[in-house]
């Protein structure tokens, strides 16, 4: 005769599994929904979703999730802390960075999930909050750099010059507003369209671990390469 004692042990962990496997599947829906206000900026909207999914997996026994949802909420505070600046801080090309950061990671998890996969990228998530915080802390520098100039704001060049009287946020949704109006006139899915080469790609060119961020910034501000990169002439044997 089984111990009742055993069975009730084996009923609690059946039910344990049952309830994390779960507790999983809302956890991938929630994460799919982010793609959608994210790419809108919509970053308090995301950061919300992130913190319910958070204590959701928490109390399900879900750490991994818990995990990823709390690096999530962090990422989006950060990126929402700059995308709010206006563009005469010199935040935009921080933005952009930081934007394309999340919406690569979001992008490629959300469509595992939805094709059945079983993926819990927690190293993935907690480099690209650590380049995050990093960017947020180099747009931090950069806005005391212009307000320290004579006169203040005077130098601000670059991309951030184009948008005057804007917030990077503004931009970057207006920019998201017309693709995805093409999208939607060409009958395409406007949330998971088909892969051109993203922005975050042509960023991806540049992750060298000898290329900092700043460095990075720099150069799309069009002052050239750092001056410790030497630049070589390739004789091709035409002359």
């Amino acid at each position: 005769m089984q111990d009742p004692k055993v069975e009730e042990r084996r009923r609690g962990v059946a039910a344990a599994v049952t309830s994390t496997a779960a507790a999983k599947d809302r956890f991938k829906s929630a994460f799919v929904s982010l793609v959608d206000p994210a790419g809108l900026t919509d970053m308090e909207k995301c950061a919300a979703i992130a913190r319910r999914m958070r204590d959701e997996a928490h109390g399900s026994g879900y750490h991994a999730g818990a995990r990823m949802a709390s690096l999530l909420s962090d990422m989006f505070y950060d990126l929402a802390d700059i995308s709010d600046r206006p563009t005469s801080d010199g935040a935009l090309s921080h933005t952009y960075l930081a934007s394309g950061q999340m919406m690569r990671l979001l992008y490629s998890t959300a469509e595992g999930y939805r094709d059945g996969k079983d993926s819990e990228p927690v190293a993935e998530l907690e480099a690209a909050r650590d380049k995050i915080a990093r960017l947020k802390c180099e747009a931090d520098a950069y806005r005391e750099e212009l307000q320290n100039a004579d006169p203040p704001g005077s130098g601000l060049e670059g991309l951030d010059t184009h948008y005057p009287g804007m917030t990077c946020r503004d931009v970057i949704r207006k920019d998201e507003e017309e693709t995805r109006a093409e999208l939607r006139a060409s009958g395409q899915d406007e949330v998971f369209p088909p892969k051109p080469r993203p922005i975050d790609e042509f960023f991806g060119e540049y992750d060298d671990p000898n290329i900092s961020s700043a460095d990075m910034i720099a150069e799309l501000r069009g002052r050239g390469p750092p001056e410790r990169y030497k630049l070589v002439r390739i004789d091709d044997g035409s002359r």
